[in-house]
């Protein structure tokens, strides 16, 4: 068999001929430091966890190394990458509430939780309050170092108890029952966040749900109340009669001022027409004929001095 050495075969479309090149042998070092560097996270994960930790929305996360403790810089939201020997323990940041009341099953302890508290007068209080609070997400880590993850036990219900009591110590009953209720709350508010501002925490709102007194003083103190109320009421009805009498005042004063103008205008009326009858004497008269026309009269009488006498059957 001959082979035809000078046949070409027909070249295939749309493929052209492209050289061969060899990879350099640098890369081929770099692909393999980088397989190999793979390899060991990958072997160390499954040894020690996880490399990838996420950082869910709201939260903060605290990083504890094995070789040195907790660490200061906190992580954000999002996916990080840390070190095997690192552990990252997540604490919420948002507004959390830490409720303490009488009722069952309704705050962070079963059973009746409610604060007792004595007054200024020595009365025994019963509070239901709620507090709305948040770590300050750079001081996450000191709170973990500190507290730990059940620092709302450790610190946020003792102090909250401890400064209900500081500050309903300084008040009567009626204030902290009664209408200045509010402003003893934000009293409330302020001790309880500058003694929790040192351990990285930002109370935001304390609410006084519910007050409970002992029954007489709480019949006295409704007694009270609705005294108050019902002097609020009088002197509003005092107030309403006494600007109707003012208002009768100013009406009688109108009319009596319009009857006064009225008759000022008609002794000015009369005195201009006496000024007039003492000029023209028979102006009288002639009114006096003026006014009986169209009346049906038969004899019309006039003064006899002036020699003038009508017959009207004419």
């Amino acid at each position: 068999m001959v082979i035809d050495e000078q046949w070409d075969p027909k070249p295939k479309k749309g493929i052209p001929d492209m050289p061969i090149k060899e990879i350099p042998p640098i890369f081929v070092n770099i692909l393999r430091s980088i397989g190999i560097l793979f390899i060991i996270l990958i072997i160390f994960s499954v040894m020690f966890g996880s490399i990838f930790v996420s950082v869910g929305a709201g939260e903060a996360g605290v990083k504890f190394n094995q070789f040195g403790g907790v660490e200061e810089e906190e992580l954000g939201e999002g996916l990080h990458i840390v070190p095997p020997w690192v552990s990252v323990t997540k604490y919420s940041v948002r507004s959390e509430t830490y409720t303490m009341s009488e009722a069952q099953n309704e705050g962070q302890i079963t059973g009746d939780d409610q604060i007792k508290a004595l007054t200024v007068e020595g009365l025994t209080l019963g509070l239901d309050i709620t507090v709305r609070y948040r770590l300050i997400p750079d001081d996450v880590s000191n709170v973990h170092q500190k507290l730990g993850a059940n620092y709302a036990e450790k610190i946020i219900r003792p102090t909250i108890r401890s400064s209900i009591r500081e500050v309903v110590a300084t008040k009567t009953a009626l204030q902290v029952y009664g209408e200045e209720r509010q402003l003893v709350a934000g009293e409330m508010l302020m001790s309880i966040d500058n003694a929790l501002g040192n351990d990285g925490i930002v109370v935001e709102e304390v609410l006084v749900r519910n007050v409970v007194l002992p029954t007489k003083v709480a019949e006295a103190i409704e007694a009270k109340l609705q005294a108050d109320q019902d002097a609020q009421r009088m002197i509003f009805v005092k107030q309403k009669e006494q600007l109707e009498a003012e208002r009768k005042i100013i009406e009688a004063n109108g009319i009596a001022n319009s009857t006064i103008a009225k008759a000022h205008g008609e002794a000015e009326a009369l005195g201009i027409i006496n000024e007039q009858l003492a000029k023209n004497p028979n102006l009288i008269n002639y009114k006096y004929i003026e006014m009986l026309q169209g009346q049906e009269i038969q004899t019309m009488l006039v003064p006899t001095d002036q020699g003038i006498i009508l017959d009207a059957s004419s």
